[in-house]
């Protein structure tokens, strides 16, 4: 696995979706609010991936969500 991945988080803020690190780990990813600062270049765990696309798909970001189904299923993460 790669680190060179989707950035997820450096998508949703140019969309205005999330204003910071904080609030993409809690709110998207349903995680505490320091996990994307901890995680890295690691990038999210599946879990996260998982709450994130729950969370795109209830606000209607489908093309977003659609990214991160692609990449639970064949593992690129950013």
């Amino acid at each position: 696995m790669t680190n060179a991945g989707i950035d997820f988080y450096h998508q949703l803020a140019r969309r205005g979706l999330t204003s910071s690190q904080r609030d993409y780990s809690s709110y998207y990813l349903g995680m505490a609010e320091n996990y994307a600062c901890l995680r890295g270049d690691r990038g999210p765990s599946e879990r996260a991936l998982i709450n994130l696309f729950g969370r795109l798909w209830e606000e209607r970001h489908f093309i977003l969500a659609a990214r991160v189904a692609w990449a639970i299923l064949w593992g690129e993460r950013g």
